[in-house]
């Protein structure tokens, strides 16, 4: 055995210096800074073993797979009507959101997009939107959402990402370009406010004219 040592360790040596390396790049993989590296066991993609969304990782031959998930730029135009408030007002909002990945919570969103196709995902969220949309709105009466608008879209986008969460999403915009309902009060409501706001302007201006009056009064006295 002695004497097969000196032929040995230069093979083995060169194996270290030249095959090592290659086996290294071939295992290891790089994940692109907008994707998610996936590694799960061989013929079982349910079997998920890692993943990372920056920077790079090793893939054992043979035992080991890997898959790529992109990171979902989702945008969401959803034209809801006749939802009903507290009061059972019908409210009608065309509304838009923007969904990107919650990098939070990177375990949700991998099981949750993980060898889905960009359809079922959509579906899926499309459906989750659209239900907290009518849930958020059955918490208001329609006085509420006409007195404190903001407050009401506040509450809207803060339990759409709450939902969204759950599943390692959130949202980045939301855009709502009408709000009405089936009663006319909004209307209704918009007219009376233009009138006070008007009836306070005059009154405003009357104390302004009285004021000056008094003033010149009392200069020439």
């Amino acid at each position: 055995m002695n004497h097969l040592l000196p032929v040995l360790f230069p093979v083995i040596t060169v194996c270290i210096i030249f095959i090592l390396p290659v086996v290294c790049f071939v295992m290891y993989h790089k994940c692109p800074y907008d994707m998610i590296l996936v590694v799960f066991k061989k013929n079982d993609r349910n079997r998920i073993i890692k993943y990372i969304n920056s920077g790079g990782t090793f893939v054992v031959p043979f035992i080991q797979d890997y898959s790529y998930i992109p990171y979902p730029i989702l945008y969401f135009p959803i034209p809801l009507k006749d939802a009903p408030a507290r009061n059972n007002v019908r409210i009608t909002m065309p509304i838009a959101f923007s969904v990107v990945l919650c990098n939070d919570d990177l375990e949700k969103a991998v099981n949750f997009l993980f060898d889905k196709k960009t359809n079922e995902i959509e579906e899926r969220v499309n459906k989750i939107i659209n239900e907290q949309l009518r849930l958020t709105i059955a918490s208001f009466s329609a006085e509420e959402i006409f007195s404190d608008k903001e407050k009401f879209l506040t509450q809207i986008r803060n339990d759409v990402d709450r939902r969204l969460k759950k599943i390692g999403l959130t949202t980045t915009n939301m855009n709502c370009t009408d709000l009405t309902d089936d009663a006319g009060y909004f209307i209704e409501a918009g007219r009376k406010m233009a009138q006070e706001a008007l009836e306070r302007a005059k009154a405003d201006i009357a104390r302004t004219k009285e004021a000056e009056a008094k003033s010149e009064s009392d200069a020439a006295g």
